[in-house]
C-alpha cells in the first residue's frame, strides 16, 4: 500500500500540467510538454532496449513503479501522453481541466481504495475501487458539469478506469473522458 501511495502522490503531479495549462495556454505548455515526451520516450524506448540501462534506471524511481513496467513503457509515459493528447484535441478548457481531474483524483482514488480494501473482484479489478473512481469522479464532475452530467460522466469514467483497454487507463482516462464530455456538449 505504501507504494501505491507514493506512486499516486507521483501521479498527482499531472496537476503541473493542468495548471500550465490554465495559466500558460495550451500552445506555450505544449512547447513544454511535447520536447518532454520526446525525452521521456527515448529514456523509455532505451531502457527497453538495453537491459543494464534498464537496472540501472528502474531504482530511481523509489520503488514506485509496478512489476509490469520493467518490461514495457511506464506510466509515466502513457500520463503524460493522455495529458498532452486531452490539452492538444480538445478545445474547451472545462472539458480540458476535468478530463485531467478524472485522471489525477478518479484513478487514484479507485487504487488507493481498490489495493488495500478490494474484495470483489472482476475484470481484474473491485467494485470497492470502482465505486471510489465513481465517488471522485462525480466530485471532479460537479466542479465542471451540472449534476446530470457530473452523474453520466463519472459512470463513463468509471467504465474506462475499469475495461480491460490496451497499454495503460493513464492515456484512456483523460482522452476519452474528453471525447465523452464534447459529444455531450455537442448533443446539447
Amino acid at each position: 500500500m505504501k507504494r501505491e501511495i507514493k506512486r499516486k502522490l507521483f501521479h498527482a503531479l499531472s496537476l503541473v500540467y493542468a495548471a500550465g495549462y490554465y495559466y500558460l495556454g495550451k500552445e506555450s505548455v505544449l512547447k513544454i510538454l511535447v520536447p518532454a515526451i520526446v525525452i521521456v520516450g527515448i529514456v523509455e524506448s532505451s531502457r527497453l532496449l538495453f537491459p543494464k540501462l534498464n537496472q540501472a534506471i528502474m531504482p530511481l524511481f523509489g520503488g514506485i513503479q509496478r512489476e509490469s513496467e520493467m518490461t514495457r513503457f511506464s506510466g509515466i509515459f502513457w500520463t503524460l501522453l493522455g495529458c498532452i493528447l486531452t490539452i492538444w484535441i480538445f478545445k474547451d478548457p472545462r472539458i480540458i481541466l476535468c478530463s485531467l481531474g478524472y485522471l489525477v483524483f478518479a484513478d487514484a482514488a479507485a487504487a488507493l481504495v481498490g489495493v488495500p480494501l478490494g474484495r470483489h473482484k472482476f475484470f481484474g479489478k473491485s467494485m470497492e475501487g470502482s465505486l471510489a473512481c465513481f465517488t471522485a469522479s462525480l466530485l471532479v464532475g460537479l466542479v465542471f458539469l451540472n449534476p446530470l452530467w457530473a452523474v453520466s460522466a463519472a459512470f463513463f469514467v468509471t467504465a474506462v478506469e475499469l475495461a480491460p483497454l490496451p497499454w495503460n487507463d493513464n492515456l484512456w482516462i483523460p482522452t476519452l473522458s474528453g471525447c465523452f464530455l464534447t459529444l455531450k456538449s455537442i448533443i446539447l
